[in-house]
């Protein structure tokens, strides 16, 4: 089931990657030299296709095995509905807020949150991992990419 579960997934990278080549298709006219603001969209497209290529065939290819998993993990391998629902109802909040409250505030709460949920329970993990990725990101995008982040 694994097996199949992981093909398509793969083959649903696949698609979406395909999307977003036919969605990247920015064309800039005042410098031809210029690759445009297409060519990193569409490069990830590609990459993204790339990989999910490949593990599709090396799913395809492991027909025989069975996946062993150790013994004690609660839950492994089932959907759990807990935390898909968390997911979603945490990504709807984060996606109102986004623009109503701080980058910062907003991304390290939402990631606290998603790593609870997670299971994640050391406090010096949660903090370091949620403040380190939404101070880098921020830093990334506002600064270096002059993205605007509120």
């Amino acid at each position: 089931m694994a097996r199949i579960s992981e093909m398509l997934i793969s083959a649903g990278m696949a698609l979406l990657a395909l999307v977003f080549y036919i969605l990247g298709n920015y064309t800039q006219h005042v410098n031809p030299d210029d690759p445009g603001p297409g060519f990193y969209p569409r490069t990830l497209a590609v990459l993204l296709l790339v990989f999910s290529v490949a593990q599709f065939v090396v799913s395809w290819r492991n027909k025989g095995q069975t996946i062993e998993r150790e013994e004690g993990g609660e839950g492994e391998g089932r959907f759990s509905a807990r935390l898909f629902l968390g997911t979603l109802l945490l990504a709807v909040i984060y996606g109102l807020v986004f623009d109503k409250l701080d980058y910062l505030i907003t991304t390290t709460c939402f990631l606290v949150a998603m790593m609870l949920l997670g299971g994640v329970r050391k406090w010096y993990v949660l903090l370091s991992v949620a403040i380190g990725y939404s101070v880098v990101t921020h830093y990334l995008f506002g600064q270096v990419l002059m993205v605007p982040l509120k």
